[in-house]
Parts: C-alpha cells; structure tokens; sequence
C-alpha cells in the first residue's frame, strides 16, 4: 500500500487495495486452474495456449471474459501458481486451503481466521464451485434489493395518489359561482373531470 500511494496522488486505503486483490485472486485462480489442465496440442505456442484457456474460462463462467492477464502473468511464476499438479478450481479446500506444493523449509504459514459460510443459504454445498457459491450469495442480496426498492416504490406512489386526491377533493370545494364566465367554464370543466374519475362517489 505504501510502495503503491509513492507513486499515485490519488491514495488507496488497506480496505480498497483487499477488495481488488480479493477480485482479482479469485478470478486468476480460476483461470489459472484451467490454463493447468489443458494440454498443448502439436504446434501450440505459449501464447495458443492461453488463449484456449481465455476461450475455455469464458465457456465456463457465463461468457464472462478474464480479465487479468498482467496480473496471473506475475502470479503464475510462483511456487503455489506453478505448481505440478493444477489447482482444481472447483474444490475449494484446494483452491484456497494449504499450497499444493511444499512450503520451502523455514518458512510458516501464518494461519488465518477462516469464516464459516452456510453454503445451505446460497444453495451450494462444501464442495461446490467458489463461482456458485459467490453468484448466490449476490443474487439473493440483489433479491432483497429489488424487493425493498419495489416496497418503498409503492409506498411513495401510494403517498402521492393520496396526496393528488386531497387537492382534487380540494379543487372540487371551491365555489365558483361569483367568478366571471371565462374563469367559472374552467373550473367548471376540470371539477367534472375530477367527478369523472370517482364514478361511485
């Protein structure tokens, strides 16, 4: 954070700088699972091979195109990206758990608070795909959103058909016997058609 506000006038906070890594891990790690698992065909060149990973990730996540590229080309050249056996981008334990390589000797992992997930609330299951378990936790936040929004929609429309009512029942209470016949033809004219619109009353 500091090396990255030396050269910037606009600062990032910690808080900013872990939400894009967040972002940007999850999707290289899925990426990075499938470029593994594919096999060079006669011919293919590195740059071949990636772009059938492009094509393969775009399948598999909903047409949705990977996006970073400068990023997994830095990670991939470390140990626990380049590992031997590809990372399964569907297991979470290994997608997120211990290195699927050997931790260099000397070096501890310092171990974190993991949070526990219902996955029963988002409709996935401890062996589910990252992705799923992601796109149902947003699509039920986006349930609720819309159902909020919709509620408080319909109380401010009930509030205003209450409040255009008042000053219809108002407007039809004005006396306009005394005023000259130009003036009187029109308020005449618009009480009818307030009376029009309460047939029953």
């Amino acid at each position: 954070m500091e090396d990255f506000n030396s050269r910037t006038t606009a600062p990032r906070t910690k808080n900013m700088m872990m939400g894009k890594w967040t972002r940007m891990h999850s999707d290289c790690q899925m990426f990075n699972a499938i470029y593994k698992h594919l096999t060079r065909k006669s011919g293919e060149s590195d740059a071949d091979l990636v772009e059938n990973a492009k094509t393969s990730y775009m399948q598999r996540y909903g047409n949705k195109k990977f996006q970073y590229d400068h990023v997994w080309n830095i990670l991939k050249n470390y140990p626990k990206w380049n590992a031997v056996e590809p990372i399964d981008g569907d297991n979470l334990q290994e997608l997120f758990g211990p290195d699927p390589r050997e931790r260099p000797a000397g070096k501890q992992r310092t171990p974190k608070k993991q949070k526990l997930v219902d996955t029963s609330s988002v409709g996935g299951s401890i062996g589910g795909s990252q992705s799923e378990s992601v796109s149902g936790v947003l699509s039920q936040d986006y349930r609720h959103k819309c159902d909020a929004a919709e509620k408080a929609y319909e109380a401010k429309r009930e509030k205003e058909l209450g409040m255009l009512q008042c000053r219809e029942l108002e407007f039809l209470m004005i006396d306009h016997s005394s005023l000259p016949p130009a003036k009187r033809a029109i308020i005449e004219r618009k009480q009818a058609e307030i009376m029009r619109k309460y047939p029953g009353a």
